[in-house]
């Protein structure tokens, strides 16, 4: 009973003060309207609108560590969660095998460098033998057809002027044998025209007259006889130049077939060289050595990026596949990123390397950000369209993957904006904005403004109002606590 009493007291007292705040907050009405009010005064302050989208946090660069050598783990020098850098050594495979290789290969170059030394030397001194033998005209081949050819060469050219000169002759009737025989045929004609003469005369026989006639008949057959002598001897030294042009087209023949085949010697002897320097060339050997040399990196896996280790599949004893499966995964935290859809009415103005800044709910803080990407295509998802973009933000050490965030993109932003509580802002049926500012006699009168960008709890006023000036804010009773801000009474001007 007595702690029920005690309850009583206490409430008692509670109930008065309720009573009487309702009391001082019941409206007042005077003349075409009155209510309860508190004066305020509009601010001056930097106003922003964002969008705002959320996603969660994705890692921007990871890497995936595969090996390229098949080979036993010598030693794994990092552990899941470790920090490293880009080159820093992951783990270390048992180059032993390639290292015999290396070795084996470079043992067989040496001595193929020692032989193809006296090879080379060989084939370059038979090649100068012959071409000095060329030179000094010391080869028995051509030298002989060289000489056949100069003695075909005077052979034909005496011949050719044997014909001319025989021909020569013929045609100025200088041939010896011709000119022989006609001077005789002359003196027997003369002799013939005397003896018939004296025939006529009776001074000589029908016998002498008939002997001088034989005589002259004699004469021109032995002309006649000596011009067909002449011209068989032109006919005979045309042959004799024919031939000897035969003779000497054979030589020429003969000393160009020489002349080849020696250049097809030193061509031999050139590619005898050649070949010999080229088999001596180990740069097949020198390639695959140094692949082998440069394979070695293989068997130190090595970070390819900055960042942590996330899973290691590794371990001292394993032996490795190239290429087939990843030994470790790394992640870089420092850059993180948020995939975000950014709804068609807002797309526009938005652009790629636009400021954000980034929510993450779990740890209760803001990063600074950019718009990485922003997709050149829109996706339609049940009725709704959206552009695909990217954030990227710097991190700390507290931010982990697949933690949620909230982004937010100024849309629009005013330094210096009039700007009023946006509840002390009404609003007419037609949703024209008005406010109530106190006049010079202390009254509410009734206002229209301009609005101009809000964050949800400060308005822009861009036309009806300037600072200095006292808007009248109506104060509402509040229906849980029973009380509303504390306000005065003033008279409400009618418009």
């Amino acid at each position: 009973m007595k702690k029920w009493k005690g309850k009583k007291k206490v409430i008692i007292p509670v109930t008065a003060i309720i009573l009487v705040g309702l009391m001082l907050l019941v409206p007042v009405v005077s003349g075409a309207s009155a209510g309860k009010y508190r004066e305020i005064e509009p601010e001056e302050r930097n106003l922003s609108t964002y969008l705002e989208f959320s996603g969660n946090i994705e890692t921007v660069t990871d890497s995936s560590v595969y090996a390229f050598a098949s080979a036993k783990v010598l030693e794994v020098k990092v552990e899941e969660g470790d920090e490293v850098k880009k080159g820093d050594v992951l783990a270390v495979l048992d180059s032993s095998d390639a290292e015999y290789s290396i070795a084996l290969k470079e043992a067989a170059l040496k001595a193929g460098e020692t032989s193809d030394y006296y090879n080379v030397r060989d084939s370059r001194t038979a090649l100068d033998n012959y071409s000095q033998a060329l030179e000094g005209g010391l080869d028995s081949n051509t030298n002989s057809a060289q000489k056949n050819l100069l003695a075909a060469q005077e052979d034909y050219q005496s011949a050719v002027d044997a014909y001319n000169q025989a021909k020569e002759d013929l045609d100025a009737g200088k041939n010896s044998s011709v000119v022989s025989a006609r001077q005789t045929l002359q003196s027997q004609s003369a002799s013939y025209d005397s003896a018939v003469a004296q025939h006529d005369a009776k001074m000589i026989t029908d016998e002498a007259l008939e002997t001088y006639r034989i005589a002259y008949e004699n004469a021109r057959e032995s002309y006649n006889l000596a011009v067909e002598g002449a011209g068989k001897e032109l006919e005979d030294y045309k042959e004799a130049m024919d031939k000897a042009e035969e003779t000497l087209a054979k030589a020429e023949r003969d000393y160009e077939t020489n002349a080849l085949s020696a250049g097809q010697n030193l061509e031999t002897y050139e590619n005898n060289l050649e070949k010999t320097t080229a088999l001596a060339d180990e740069e097949s050997t020198r390639l695959e050595l140094e692949h082998l040399r440069e394979s070695l990196e293989d068997y130190v896996i090595t970070a390819p990026i900055d960042g942590v280790v996330t899973s290691l599949d590794i371990k001292a004893g394993d032996v490795t596949t190239t290429g087939t499966k990843s030994i470790a995964e790394i992640a870089d935290f420092s850059m993180m990123q948020v995939a975000v859809k950014i709804d068609e009415q807002d797309v526009a103005g938005v652009k790629e390397g636009d400021e954000v800044s980034v929510y993450v709910n779990a740890l209760d803080k803001t990063y600074e950000g950019r718009i990485a990407s922003l997709s050149k295509t829109a996706t339609i998802d049940n009725n709704a369209v959206y552009v695909d973009a990217v954030v990227e933000f710097r991190t700390d050490e507290e931010i982990r993957s697949s933690f949620s965030a909230e982004v937010k993109l100024v849309k629009a932003q005013v330094e210096k904006a009039v700007c009023l509580p946006a509840k002390s802002i009404l609003y007419d049926v037609d949703n024209t904005a008005y406010i109530y500012v106190k006049d010079e006699k202390g009254r509410a009168q009734k206002r229209k403004v301009t609005l101009g960008i809000s964050d949800g709890t400060y308005t822009q006023i861009t036309e009806g109002l300037s600072l200095g000036e006292t808007v009248m804010e109506e104060v509402t009773v509040s229906s849980n606590a029973g009380v509303g801000l504390p306000g005065r009474n003033f008279p409400v001007m009618a418009e």
